[in-house]
């Protein structure tokens, strides 16, 4: 008797044609040679015999032969989130309250989610998932499930790989009917999973789909001279039947055809394999539908979702894995098949409403499953199943028959008859464009190009305050146009702004791009809620000069001014610099007292702290300290009017850092303070000289490391200085001489502060970025890169996590 608490890898074994077949030897090694999995499951055993007459002897010779798609054909891939996935952590309801009732443990603040609307957010690590969402390639299905649902992981997941309960064990599953159907010779190469073992789903009564091990095949795959002598000798043993039978037969054209099938898709090892639970899966499978070899439905699937304990921290890393190996496939799938692939989730049940006291959930009923493709009308299906009048143990109902789901699947991709494959007609759900129409395809940046720079009065080009502006809203984007504005040519390539955020009325961050390309993976800034957030970009230019600001949470008001722009002709050029304090006025540095209110300063920079004589603009953290009220900090070259622009805004007793570049005036610059008192500090980092020194490179923003997630460095830093390895990664050339980095300090025990420098060199007197318990803020960060091709951060005071972006590099 099959006990009721079997496990979900225990599960899937069983539901799977795998090796360790107890029913003899020939007909296990037969159906591993042909690449169908290893061998017979305990349940699955009595199936391989009634293939013997059909593949024998003129189908099974040429089952290897893969053929091309023809030019309607389409391809589904099939993610399946074995052990029942949390649907209600990875599409939240944040807009009701009884998530947070029942999770009080688990529950992911509303701060930290990817907002689809007012109501629901996807879980913060599936960020490239929103990115396609927000391309409207992502169709959200809601509340999937089905009548009188099973709590077992065998019998729900069986229900699910057969394609509906038949009240025993099951002997075949929905894509192996379909195989079924398709009629005509017997075709490995029309389904297949990446792995070593073949599940139900994809084996029917006369036809099976290939398993492809991810690592490729032992047998066969072999390339050298030896390899191939052998694999002759073998070939040449089933040229013609030995007079002792079928199955001896049978055994030697497997012989062969292993041989075939290996050496069919050899060469999509070749080439090294990224890991991962399921990166390398789905790198395979994109590698696959690369090759054409007529694949039609493709299986990448993880395990590991049944989270009883320990939810918060496993599940995100699930999700991480599961939004990484979207991204792996995606980038790897060549573009000439990007409109002819949809990627469908699964799992055999979602989990309970209410938590429980392990940091964890219980097996669940009705789940959200993704439907992901260029064909794809994105959007929200379904509804989400209703949280009213819960008690503890009370599932949710479901709303949409997950053969629905599959129905939809095997109309819009596999070209109809589903309601033979599903022995029933279920509605479809209508989330496909019509043919010929595809979402925007997935959009690559132009080639970067070095550019020099030039340094202006700071000019504001946007207050979303003023007249008949309205703030940014959650998951919403604004498009700003920079180049032919503010004293930015309509030839600049990228342009340096001070943006600023104002009033959010929750936790939020936000995240500035080139228009025209993906939202990438990254955040420009962290809000608190109801604060003022400033944080100095440089920001490639994207379509026609503009770039786009994205607030994830809530809704935010946003200020940005221009402070210089990069062009392709000459102009001046970057010299990096070991940070140096040149001003302080709590020790008379540069100045001999706080600046009050109304107030400014001349400081001199050229010639101090590294600074030439001749440089025309300077780089410098500037921090205030101890201020008395709320105001600003502006900066700005001396001699000239004082702009309507802010650099740094603040409260009283706020220690606040931005980065600022400054043009010089006869050297100088001015710093004025709107209010209050306020103790200023000044770090340069480096200087720009007309004609001489490093050009800038900007490039898309892309993540080098975040300390909270990053599997060996997932740890926050301490006093011990975090050496980031930044040459070959993210865009970054390994001839950089300095890169421009968004570092962002999240969870800090104590306040303190983060200081950037070369590494292998000694900790500077300076500062970059200030910490507080528990904030989180971010700051644009210049910093030269050392000799080992490092940048060292260091942390003044307790532990903080770090999460650090490149959004540019200098070369010389």
């Amino acid at each position: 008797m099959l006990d009721p608490d079997i496990s979900a890898v225990d599960a899937l074994a069983l539901l799977s044609v795998r090796d360790n077949d107890p029913t003899g030897y020939s007909r296990r090694r037969f159906l591993q040679m042909v690449g169908w999995g290893v061998g017979g499951g305990a349940l699955l055993g009595g199936l391989g015999a009634s293939l013997l007459p059909e593949l024998i002897p003129s189908e099974f010779r040429e089952a290897w032969a893969a053929g091309p798609l023809g030019p309607s054909e389409n391809i589904l891939v099939l993610v399946g989130m074995y052990g029942g996935n949390d649907g209600l952590n990875t599409v939240v309801p944040y807009g009701n309250p009884l998530y947070y009732q029942y999770r009080s443990n688990i529950a992911i603040p509303a701060a930290q989610l990817l907002h689809l609307d007012a109501n629901l957010g996807l879980h913060p690590n599936l960020k490239f998932l929103k990115s396609l969402y927000d391309q409207q390639e992502v169709a959200v299905v809601q509340g999937v499930g089905y009548p009188n649902p099973d709590l077992s992981h065998f019998n729900s997941m069986a229900n699910w790989l057969h394609g509906g309960n038949i009240g025993g064990v099951p002997r075949d599953g929905w894509v192996g009917r379909w195989l079924d159907g398709l009629g005509g010779p017997a075709d490995l190469f029309k389904a297949g999973i990446v792995g070593s073992g073949l599940p139900l789903h994809l084996i029917g009564q006369s036809r099976r789909g290939t398993a492809i091990p991810e690592w490729g095949f032992d047998f066969g795959g072999g390339t050298s001279a030896n390899d191939q002598r052998l694999y002759t000798a073998v070939r040449s043993f089933s040229a013609a039947a030995a007079g002792r039978g079928p199955w001896f037969d049978a055994i030697a054209l497997a012989e062969r055809s292993q041989i075939d099938v290996a050496q069919t898709v050899a060469p999509l090892f070749a080439a090294d394999l990224p890991t991962g639970q399921l990166v390398r899966p789905m790198t395979v499978a994109a590698r696959l539908i690369n090759a054409n070899l007529g694949l039609r439905v493709i299986d990448a699937s993880m395990d590991n979702f049944d989270n009883h304990s320990s939810e918060p921290s496993d599940h995100a890393q699930l999700l991480l894995e599961f939004d990484t190996g979207l991204e792996a496939f995606f980038g790897t799938l060549d573009p000439s098949w990007r409109n002819r692939v949809t990627v469908m989730t699964f799992s055999e049940f979602g989990r309970t409403p209410w938590s429980n006291d392990s940091l964890g959930t219980d097996h669940g009923t009705s789940n959200n499953h993704f439907v992901i493709g260029a064909g794809v009308k994105g959007g929200l299906y379904g509804e989400q199943p209703s949280l009213a009048g819960l008690a503890r143990w009370d599932r949710m109902d479901f709303n949409v028959d997950f053969r629905s789901l599959y129905a939809t699947m095997i109309d819009g991709i596999l070209g109809g008859g589903s309601s033979t494959v599903l022995n029933g007609n279920y509605p479809t759900i209508d989330l496909f464009r019509p043919a010929g129409q595809f979402g925007p395809p997935i959009r690559a940046a132009a080639p970067a190009t070095a550019s020099d720079f030039v340094g202006i009065v700071p000019a504001r080009l946007l207050d979303t305050r003023d007249g008949d502006g309205a703030p940014i809203d959650a998951a919403s984007t604004l498009t700003l146009r920079v180049a032919g504005s503010g004293g930015v040519p309509a030839g600049a390539v990228a342009a340096v702004l001070n943006v600023t955020a104002v009033n959010a009325t929750v936790r939020s961050f936000v995240t500035v791009w080139p228009t025209g390309l993906n939202r990438p993976n990254t955040s420009t800034l962290n809000v608190g809620g109801g604060d003022i957030v400033p944080n100095l970009v440089i920001s490639k230019l994207g379509e026609s000069g503009q770039v786009d600001i994205y607030n994830n949470a809530g809704s935010v008001h946003c200020v940005v001014d221009v402070v210089g722009y990069f062009q392709s002709e000459d102009a001046s050029r970057f010299t990096s610099l070991t940070p140096a304090r040149i001003l302080d006025t709590r020790d008379g540095t540069g100045a001999p007292a706080a600046l009050g209110q109304a107030a400014k300063i001349d400081v001199q920079v050229a010639g101090r702290g590294g600074v030439h004589k001749a440089a025309d603009s300077v780089v410098m953290n500037v921090t205030v300290a101890d201020p008395t009220a709320a105001g600003f900090l502006t900066v700005w070259p001396t001699g000239a009017e004082m702009p309507t622009a802010s650099n740094l805004n603040f409260v009283a007793g706020q220690t606040v850092p931005n980065l600022v570049i400054a043009k010089l005036g006869s050297g100088k610059v001015s710093i004025y303070n709107s209010a209050g008192a306020t103790q200023v500090i000044a770090d340069v980092l480096g200087y720009f000289r007309s004609g001489t020194g490093a050009r800038l490179t900007p490039i898309p923003p892309a993540r080098l490391v975040d300390t909270r997630t990053d599997g060996a460095v997932s740890r926050p830093v301490a006093q011990t200085p975090f050496v980031l390895a930044v040459l070959d990664r993210g865009g970054v050339p390994g001839a950089a001489t300095a890169v421009v980095l968004n570092v962002t300090a999240t969870d800090g025990t104590n306040d303190g502060y983060v200081t950037a420098y070369p590494s292998g060199e000694a900790a500077p007197l300076a500062s970059n970025l200030n910490v507080h318990a528990g904030q989180t803020r971010a700051n644009l960060v210049i910093a030269k890169v050392g000799a080992d091709g490092a940048v060292a951060l260091f942390n003044s005071n307790g532990s903080v996590h770090l999460v650090v972006d490149v959004v540019g590099y200098f070369t010389s």
